[in-house]
């Protein structure tokens, strides 16, 4: 399987601006930048799309990993932080931080946090990345089904 991109960049790295398209046409000359002071611009960053791909592929193996136990589950919430930091003239990915949550039973609650471990295990972003990975999990109580 492949999976495409094609990101342009026109003009200066300060005052320029970039657009990326993805090949599925999800992500369509969307704009990027390297980022900003606030935060409120109408644009994404690399930074900010590799903290959603790890987010997303979390979300994704999670779920199968609870659908191999036969866990029932409505959603996966899978929010990632990634940290950069400016050193010797290059920026640097410090860490990931990850934490994920779903609405569960009480009894599915070890299975929630073992296809957790799983998933940074076997999400192919996570693998491909060296930088640390701090992960965390939690279960919500799930609401009861009242028949």
């Amino acid at each position: 399987m492949i999976r495409s991109a094609v990101a342009v960049w026109k003009g200066s790295p300060a005052i320029g601006e970039g657009t990326v398209s993805t090949y599925s046409g999800v992500l369509s000359k969307a704009l990027y930048s390297f980022g900003s002071s606030s935060g409120i611009e109408p644009c994404t960053s690399p930074s900010e799309m590799l903290a959603a791909s790890v987010a997303s592929c979390i979300s994704l193996i999670v779920a199968q990993e609870l659908a191999k136990a036969e866990v029932h589950h409505e959603a996966i919430r899978t929010e990632s932080s990634l940290t950069l930091q400016e050193k010797q003239g290059h920026w640097e990915i410090l860490e990931i931080d990850v934490e994920v949550t779903s609405a569960l039973s009480s009894s599915d609650e070890e299975t929630f946090h073992k296809a957790v471990r799983n998933a940074k295990q076997r999400c192919g972003i996570t693998r491909a990345l060296k930088v640390p990975l701090k992960l965390t999990s939690k279960v919500e109580a799930a609401e009861p089904v009242i028949a």
